[in-house]
């Protein structure tokens, strides 16, 4: 059972590591050869390990010729889907997931089959309350989802695999083109959610509730997940595994409890295991069976049918059969971080079992619960917060870039309190709602019983700490340290520890490399700018992106980098213009990052020194020139965009030129007034637009490299043009653009430069857009 769980979990996560999926006889030679080892050595690993190796590659190919049928193209069709969401009528739907029914295009698109195999992310603005299992009629453009790709910050398409979505659609209303409502049959699920949606109305902690009872987070608004996130308890919003297992308990119990009124028949045996695995069902399907309740189940199911026949499996095997089963029912849930929350949580508890040679609580009577007893049940909650800190600092870090050091403590109370008190109640809630006057009096007090912890959390606000990539070697020597001391005691292996302790030691003095001098960041931030220039831990921000409504790139973007680089306050904030693509996020910056200097040629930005020609600032070593405009304006548009050259101090080595969105004419005018300029590395003016990029510029300021700032290839404003890409690529420049290649970084020294992009070096994963 051992090897086929381990083959089994082992090959499903070589997706991890795939660029491309390898043809089938690769497989298909690995099992003929897994075969012949079983034959003569009797090994289950190697074949298990092809087979689920193979499984998971079909998988991925049928996902990749599902991405395929989605048009390249933003395309006009018209597509009857299914909601398949659960969706709160109290809040805005712009957002659903949908299943895609049948499509078909006005132009009679040659080669385009969607079916209900295709999961689309539907963008619906001022969209009616929508409820699940509704099928619509939507006039939409059509496109496959290209994400923003960035050293740190959400990856659009990472969560459009875990979520097996494959294509986005934006609702499109013009003329007689206007959306059809084909079909109101609404699932039961949502009717449930709808009735608890009514009896919580007036329930001030009713986002918390609903998150509870169905997952379903909507309700909380920013500073709900803020707190959440500084006190390191968001998890107790997911359905997890404590949640399925408390209603499995209830069930269990239920289920021993008519035992005893059916005929004493050994087939009666299975009674409190059936009834405690439907509760735990019904519980997980309102949760929409996500992969931290279909762990729970299956861990569930294993753990009811060894009680009931009386085997016995240790933690880890019980831990490792769940996870094979986890990957089996869903492949792509490796790609999301519920499922590594999930099993790493879980592992983490089974080897503080194993160091401590039995489970937390396991010594405690069950006759007596004296004051001695308590003592100790504390201290092994707070040992299990402890080392559920330090071991899930790597998950944390990864998933997430920082972590709560206010975790610990708030675990310690919280996660006792909602699972033993709130969600007993919300289970009983549900379980009476075709009562509604007792379930509203149980909501109430699941309501009630949610004050402390809400309120005690707020407490905890700031506590979240973000880790840069420069932590990383401290953040696994803590790992290896706890893990050791645990496993290997120091008393019995004192030589090993010295051994170690020399050898950090020497690689503490071992002379290190030439430092880096500076670096560029070029954000791929869609259409819009924002670009880093990195030296020493310090760094300057030119421009912050685009913002719409009120979602804002640069919280979903540029703050993740910033902290991932280890920038707690920004030196210096500049803002090339007024347009919201470039001046979107200043506002969060300044508050997040509190910048010492910032400039804007805009004379009525309170705050802000003026941006003009003849400006200069020197900055560990680098010389930073304003060379545009030549006075402030009321208004910024395009031609007034604040354009700095970058260089270091003794003007040697590669020279860099920041240009916003400057027109023909103010490089004309730049060109004039500035007869010596040149620079190496040019950020390519107005995102590649037609009005920039003169010949005369081109051929004064003579640069090797060109950055280009824009979304993917088919953007809404046909940007770059390709005129002007071929006016760069006929002097040889190389050319470059965020909407290809993702997040460009550039490491400056004294004498060149050396250019790496995100999807050439990182985001290189098998379900990338290759036709990038």
């Amino acid at each position: 059972m051992l090897q086929i769980a381990l083959g089994i979990a082992i090959g499903f996560h070589t997706l991890l590591v795939l660029s491309v999926i390898p043809p089938y006889w690769w497989y298909m030679t690995g099992i003929i050869v897994s075969v012949v080892i079983y034959y003569y050595c009797r090994n289950h690993f190697l074949f298990w390990f092809s087979i689920s190796a193979f499984l998971a590659a079909l998988s991925a190919e049928q996902y990749l010729k599902k991405v395929d049928d989605v048009p390249l193209n933003r395309t006009n069709l018209t597509i009857n889907v299914r909601v398949s969401a659960v969706l709160n009528e109290n809040i805005p739907n712009t957002y659903f997931e949908a299943v895609v029914i049948d499509a078909h295009s006005p132009s009679n698109r040659a080669g385009l089959s969607l079916s209900s195999s295709h999961h689309l992310l539907i963008l619906w603005h001022d969209a009616p309350v929508l409820k699940q299992g509704q099928i619509w009629q939507l006039p939409v453009k059509l496109s496959r989802i290209v994400g923003r790709i960035n050293q740190a910050g959400f990856d659009a398409e990472r969560h459009a695999v875990s979520r097996n979505i494959h294509g986005r659609a934006v609702v499109r209303v013009s003329g007689s083109n206007i959306p059809v409502l084909i079909s109101n049959y609404i699932t039961w699920r949502q009717q449930l959610f709808d009735r608890v949606t009514q009896l919580t109305n007036n329930m001030p902690y009713q986002a918390y509730l609903l998150a509870l009872a169905f997952g379903e987070r909507s309700g909380l608004d920013k500073d709900d997940w803020v707190k959440l996130r500084d006190s390191g308890t968001a998890h107790l919003l997911a359905i997890s595994g404590l949640h399925i297992a408390l209603a499995m308990l209830l069930g269990w119990v239920i289920g021993v409890k008519l035992k005893l009124l059916l005929p004493q028949k050994t087939l009666f045996i299975w009674t409190p295991m059936i009834t405690g695995l439907t509760v735990a069902l019904i519980y997980a399907w309102l949760a929409g069976l996500t992969i931290p309740t279909i762990r729970a189940l299956f861990m569930c199911l294993i753990i009811a049918s060894l009680k009931t026949t009386g085997a016995y499996w240790r933690h880890w095997q019980v831990l490792l059969v769940t996870l094979s089963l986890s990957l089996l029912l869903a492949p792509f849930a490796i790609y999301s971080a519920s499922f590594w929350l999930s099993f790493y949580a879980v592992a983490v508890l089974v080897l503080f079992s194993v160091g401590q040679r039995y489970f937390p609580l396991a010594k405690i009577p069950h006759r007596t619960l004296s004051t001695t007893h308590l003592h100790d049940s504390f201290l092994q909650l707070v040992k299990i917060q402890c080392w559920l800190l330090v071991l899930m600092l790597p998950i944390q870090w990864l998933w997430f870039g920082g972590i709560s050091f206010a975790a610990p403590v708030a675990n310690l109370f919280a996660v006792p309190w909602v699972s033993f008190i709130t969600v007993p109640f919300v289970l009983m809630a549900v379980m009476t709602l075709w009562l509604p006057v007792l379930s509203g009096i149980l909501w109430q007090c699941a309501n009630w019983s949610l004050f402390p912890i809400v309120e005690g959390i707020a407490w905890l606000e700031g506590a979240w700490y973000g880790l840069s990539t420069s932590y990383q070697p401290l953040l696994w020597s803590v790992i290896v340290i706890v893990l050791g001391a645990t496993l290997l005691p120091i008393k019995r292996f004192k030589w090993l520890y010295l051994s170690i302790l020399f050898l950090s030691v020497m690689g503490i003095l071992k002379p290190s490399k030439k430092p880096l001098q500076w670096q560029i960041m070029v954000l791929d931030v869609g259409h819009g700018l924002a670009v880093i220039i990195h030296k020493a831990g310090r760094a300057i921000l030119y421009d912050t992106g685009n913002r719409w409504q009120e979602n804002v790139v640069a919280e979903s973007t540029i703050l993740p980098v910033l902290e991932n680089i280890g920038i707690k306050q920004l030196d210096y904030l500049v803002i090339s213009h007024d347009d919201s693509d470039h001046a979107g996020g200043k506002t969060l910056i300044s508050e997040k990052f509190s910048p010492q200097y910032r400039y804007s040629s805009n004379y009525n930005d309170a705050g802000y020194l003026p941006c003009i020609k003849g400006q200069t600032w020197n900055w560990q070593g680098l010389r930073f020139t304003v060379q545009w405009p030549m006075q402030q304006v009321s208004r910024a548009r395009n031609p007034h965009s604040c354009v700095v050259r970058v260089q270091t101090e003794n003007q040697q080595g590669p020279s860099l030129l920041l240009t916003g969105d400057i027109d023909a004419i103010a490089e004309l005018m730049l060109v004039k007034y500035t007869p010596r300029l040149t620079a190496d590395i040019v950020l390519v003016p107005h995102h590649g637009s037609k009005t920039s990029s003169t010949n005369t510029f081109l051929d004064h300021v003579k640069p090797s490299l060109a950055l280009v700032s824009t979304g993917w290839i088919f953007n809404s404003w046909n940007l770059p043009s390709k005129t002007v890409k071929e006016r760069y690529q006929q002097r040889n420049i190389q050319w470059l653009s965020t909407g290809r290649v993702g997040q460009i970084t550039i490491n400056v020294d004294d004498e060149s430069y050396q250019v790496r992009t995100q999807r050439s070096m990182t985001a290189t994963q098998w379900y990338r857009p290759k036709w990038l």
